[in-house]
């Protein structure tokens, strides 16, 4: 080859060398471009248009508007989200939990450790709403809910703040299991146990204040000497009715003074037991069962009620709640609980009226009832259901 040639083609080389750089240098650029002007449009994504500028300005670092953007929105957002975790950091030490919530949801996931303290508020809200929860269920005597909640905490100050509750409701299901293997044989101290249990709360389940009367009642009647023995006049059968449906109907007016609706629907019902045409129980049994009908307020305690009967095995006023509740579709707003203790009720119930040989499983009207639960979703706390119960239920799934 000639120098001449030589030259010509080395001078060629060089030439398509320098374009092809050329279109090297200008992809990224195009690309640069094209990400700032979709960043532009993202306001509403601030997280996704901060890392759109800042990776246009890694691809075109000569362009310097593209690193001033990167830089300004950055910032910008940084700023905004720091702003908001204060915002909600003052509002939770306030107690404005919902304030408190929703700022901490408006800080953004760009900075992690603003993310991760934003995170740490919310679970803080969390925790201390499931506290308050858990406080009110001590006042009104749903030792139940309160365990069942006390497992959801994941604070370790909010677990501290509910030990006192968890400990209580130990103690008094304590104190209420002592009387009842007490009672037979030792009545005095069950009834000691039964008002350590009422002095803890008043409110708790299982009526330890009825069963101190009824424990008095009978170590009065056994320490009573027979009366001497005097001819009667035969008893005035329907003389006695009469007082006991007197009684019974001014029982359920002071129910109802004092807003208890299920107790006053009992002994409405114990007075059509002993009078069937009485027309005052039947139109005061209507009128409650429509007032609870109609207030959603009524209907949620009407449910509570309801599975309060059913743990204490009255299992009769359990099943009229629980139906009461069921027929108003406009109150109930959890009927898949509510037709899953109305199952559970129907099978305890039928349990306990049959002989354990005799027993041939539960009812349909009971399977049914547990079949609506599972259409709504429900799933049991299986750690508060029997396995005889839970047998039966795990027995109509897929």
């Amino acid at each position: 080859m000639t120098p001449r040639k030589a030259v010509f083609l080395l001078t060629l080389l060089v030439c398509a060398g320098g374009i092809a750089v050329a279109h090297a240098d200008e992809k990224p650029k195009e690309q640069a471009k094209d990400l700032a002007d979709k960043a532009k449009g993202e306001g509403n994504d601030r997280v996704k248009q901060v890392q759109d500028f800042c990776s246009a300005a890694q691809l075109d670092p000569k362009e310097k508007k593209y690193a001033d953007l990167c830089s300004s929105y950055r910032s910008g957002l940084i700023q905004d989200d720091t702003a908001m975790l204060a915002s909600a950091i003052a509002a939770y030490k306030s107690n404005d939990l919902n304030r408190a919530e929703s700022q901490a949801k408006l800080v953004s996931s760009y900075d992690q450790k603003l993310s991760g303290q934003a995170r740490f508020v919310l679970d803080l809200v969390r925790n201390q709403r499931v506290v308050y929860q858990i406080q009110a269920d001590w006042k009104s005597g749903d030792l139940d809910a309160i365990l069942s909640l006390s497992q959801v905490l994941t604070n370790a100050d909010a677990k501290a703040a509910v030990a006192v509750y968890v400990n209580n409701v130990n103690t008094y299901k304590g104190y209420m299991n002592q009387a009842q293997s007490q009672a037979q044989s030792n009545p005095d101290e069950a009834i000691r146990q039964l008002t350590l249990a009422k002095t803890l709360n008043p409110n708790g389940p299982g009526n330890p204040a009825g069963m101190i009367a009824d424990l008095q009642n009978a170590i009065h009647a056994k320490n009573t000497p027979p009366p001497t023995q005097t001819p009667k006049m035969p008893a005035n059968s329907a003389g006695d009715t009469q007082k006991k449906v007197a009684k019974l109907l001014n029982d359920a007016h002071e129910a109802e003074k004092q807003g208890k609706q299920q107790d006053a629907l009992s002994d409405y019902a114990m007075v059509l037991k002993l009078q069937p045409g009485n027309s005052e129980a039947q139109s005061s049994m209507d009128r409650i069962q429509l007032a609870i009908q109609n207030d959603p307020a009524a209907a949620k305690n009407e449910l509570k009620t309801a599975i309060r009967y059913f743990y204490n095995s009255q299992f009769d006023d359990a099943r009229r709640a629980l139906m009461n509740y069921l027929e108003s579709p406009q109150t109930a707003k959890n009927p898949g609980v509510a037709d899953f203790y109305l199952g559970a009720t129907l099978i305890e119930r039928s349990m306990l009226q049959t002989p354990r040989a005799q027993w041939k499983g539960p009812t349909p009207d009971a399977l049914t009832a547990f079949q609506e639960a599972r259409k709504a979703n429900y799933q049991p706390m299986r750690d508060y259901v029997s396995p005889a119960l839970l047998k039966i239920w795990d027995s109509t799934g897929p």
